[in-house]
């Protein structure tokens, strides 16, 4: 059986609303996984033997370098994801200069 690139699969959209996207922290190669979200807003961390299922906004803390990551999927605008990193560095410079 062979397909063309505009054929569409049965089930197609239902496994695209399933699919995970990593959420990671690039601070080596390959890069740390910090955790996964889908289309539906669900995040999953996993913590040493814990599994965490949060819907909204999630702040973590990278493992191997110490950089504060922030995912916020609670927008309801139908927007990407907000990702935002910040590094150990940079918050250390900041509280030196107060």
């Amino acid at each position: 059986m062979t397909g063309n690139v505009g054929d569409a699969q049965p089930g197609a959209a239902k496994n695209e609303a399933r699919a995970l996207v990593r959420w990671e922290c690039r601070c080596q190669h390959p890069p740390v996984l910090l955790g996964t979200y889908d289309a539906q807003g669900r995040i999953n961390i996993k913590a040493r033997d814990r599994y965490w299922h949060i819907q909204g906004v999630v702040q973590t803390v990278c493992p191997r370098c110490g950089s504060e990551h922030r995912l916020d999927l609670s927008r309801q605008d139908g927007k990407t994801a907000r990702i935002e990193s910040r590094s150990r560095g940079a918050e250390e410079s900041r509280r030196s200069e107060s």
